[in-house]
């Protein structure tokens, strides 16, 4: 292993999260540990139905955030509450005062992916909206909403306008990895000097009485024998498992707080680990097509490698599988790409099934949890996985309990339809 400790490096010092749970929100790192070492599962409702949904209570977020006047929050979408409250965690878990300024010259950075639902949601009743008819009171209120709902750069807005931002603030979008991809761009500024501290947020919103509709008009365009890709509403998620049959989606948001090593050491902060490089990249090939032989994603692991590690210095990889079976059979064609013979026993676990398919947080949360592997020294299982598929070149770590292992260097994959690949390489807090 090559590693230097530097002024420079990017330490992740704070998680905070507003994604789904079992009675609420899940917001701490501990709740979320909690349910990650485990393999829990938050996806099914008391229909039946499977989708992983964030009840919030419009109260709670008042008495959390009292400086945003009550008649603001509810003109606030889910997905700002998401963002707003996942940001307050992250803060408090990194012991830093943003009502004192700490993040005033932060960067403030949002990754976005399924953008129509939170959009049409507010865009629709302006446009369906009789001019003629309508008050005063409630054309402000539906403009009002508008103007906060119908940008990308909603999330990203929202909070810094909060916390009094003056650095970076940007939203990025490039599906599934989105949030992978801004934690690289935000490491890359601290070690450039641009800011001391990025804070990076990953929310995304589905609105779940569409999905049905949604996975009837997949399951009516399939033809053929190729794997595909598919929405589960009636049945659970098992990613690397023998009856792997689709994704649930899941609504919510994670936050990162990363700060260069210098300004950490400052002030003392506790220090979850260490991003030592991220490499995006994408195949030259049609928009939407699936790389099945994952070769970007190899491409990405391979660059993000190079100079740090050995594919044998890695000792555990927090793969991206969602259920599908077209992603099994991708993610057992990279690894042995990667990692050769010693793949068959090299632990590849994922927490789509904990939370759902969120889109933009999955870069946050498999990073978040990657992390706390290495902090508690047990490496989570695969929820929902219970019967590994024959197709896994690797082990997926099946059932509920994990195992021990000591974990120096991991390596966290994001990828999408479109294949946009990113490959980020995670050190412990003491590398």
């Amino acid at each position: 292993m090559t590693s230097t400790k530097g002024a420079r490096d990017a330490l992740v010092t704070g998680m905070g999260f507003c994604l789904p749970g079992r009675t609420g929100p899940t917001a701490t790192p501990d709740a979320f540990w909690a349910a990650v070492a485990h393999g829990d599962s938050f996806l099914r409702q008391d229909d039946g139905t499977y989708f992983g949904s964030v009840p919030l209570d419009p109260g709670t977020v008042t008495e959390r955030l009292p400086e945003i006047p009550a008649r603001f929050v509810e003109k606030y979408s889910d997905i700002h509450l998401y963002g707003l409250l996942a940001l307050v965690e992250a803060c408090a878990d990194a012991d830093l005062d943003w009502r004192a300024g700490a993040l005033r010259e932060a960067a403030v950075l949002a990754a976005r992916n399924a953008t129509a639902d939170a959009i049409v949601d507010t865009y629709l009743p302006v446009l369906l909206a009789d001019a003629r008819h309508i008050t005063p009171r409630e054309a402000r209120s539906l403009l009002f909403r508008n103007v906060l709902n119908a940008v990308m750069s909603d999330v990203e807005t929202t909070q810094a306008g909060l916390v009094g931002a003056t650095g970076p603030s940007y939203t990025l979008s490039c599906g599934c990895a989105s949030s992978a991809v801004l934690l690289g761009n935000a490491a890359r500024m601290i070690a450039a000097g641009e800011v001391d501290i990025a804070v990076v947020t990953g929310a995304d919103y589905w609105r779940e009485s569409r999905l049905r509709q949604y996975a009837e008009l997949e399951e009516r365009s399939v033809s053929g024998t190729e794997p595909q890709t598919a929405t589960l509403v009636d049945r659970p998620m098992r990613p690397y498992d023998e009856r792997a049959a689709g994704l649930n989606y899941g609504n919510g948001a994670a936050t990162l707080v990363l700060e260069s090593r210098a300004h950490a050491e400052r002030r003392q902060a506790r220090v979850y680990g260490r991003i030592l490089a991220q490499t995006t990249t994408r195949n030259a090939q049609p928009n939407l097509a699936l790389d099945l032989a994952g070769s970007g994603a190899v491409r990405a692991a391979r660059s993000a490698l190079r100079g740090i590690a050995t594919p044998q210095e890695i000792d555990y990889v927090n793969g991206a599988a969602t259920g599908d079976r077209a992603f099994n059979v991708m993610e057992s064609t990279l690894m042995p790409a990667i990692f050769g013979d010693r793949t068959a026993t090299l632990p590849v676990t994922v927490q789509e099934a904990v939370f759902g398919h969120s889109g933009a947080p999955l870069g946050a949360i498999g990073v978040a949890a990657t992390l706390l592997m290495m902090r508690h020294g047990h490496i989570a299982p695969t929820a929902n996985c219970e019967k590994p598929a024959d197709v896994c070149t690797f082990d997926p770590v099946p059932g509920t309990r994990g195992r021990p292992a000591r974990i120096d260097l991991a390596l966290s994959l994001n990828y999408t339809i479109g294949s946009v690949a990113s490959a980020i390489v995670l050190g412990g807090a003491d590398d």
